[in-house]
């Protein structure tokens, strides 16, 4: 999926550039940018005087269709968290990476693993059998 999206990408983004038809450029940058992944680190836990480094979250996400944020893995495709909404409508005074951080937080303050409940991603073990 991610070598598709950037394939996509990369002849969206050369149209644009190569096209002397401006309406045709601009429609081109429009659909790559709803294409990009965006990333967003975010300062979870702070540092302290004592040691303790702090911690950062790392999400990614797309814009669609320009009024809505959708969280994704670093590959582009969505992710449910069993308790946060994942795909948000911008409100006029937002900007997408404002909610993709205040998303981030929440997927943090609600449990670390996105993935969690029955979408999670199934860990096997990877030798022998297990006893």
């Amino acid at each position: 999926m991610a070598k598709k999206r950037q394939l996509v990408l990369d002849k969206l983004e050369a149209l644009a550039q190569s096209t002397t038809y401006a309406p045709e450029a601009e429609a081109a940058r429009s659909k790559a940018e709803e294409l990009k992944i965006h990333r967003v680190i975010v300062q979870v836990a702070p540092a302290t005087d004592g040691g303790n480094p702090g911690e950062v979250a790392i999400r990614h996400y797309v814009v669609e269709n320009g009024d809505a944020v959708v969280m994704t893995d670093d590959e582009g495709a969505p992710i449910r968290h069993r308790d946060v909404e994942t795909r948000v409508k911008l409100k006029p005074d937002q900007t997408a990476e404002q909610v993709a951080r205040r998303l981030t937080r929440e997927m943090r303050a609600r449990g670390g693993d996105p993935h969690g409940g029955f979408y999670r991603r199934l860990r096997y073990p990877t030798g022998g059998v297990p006893v």
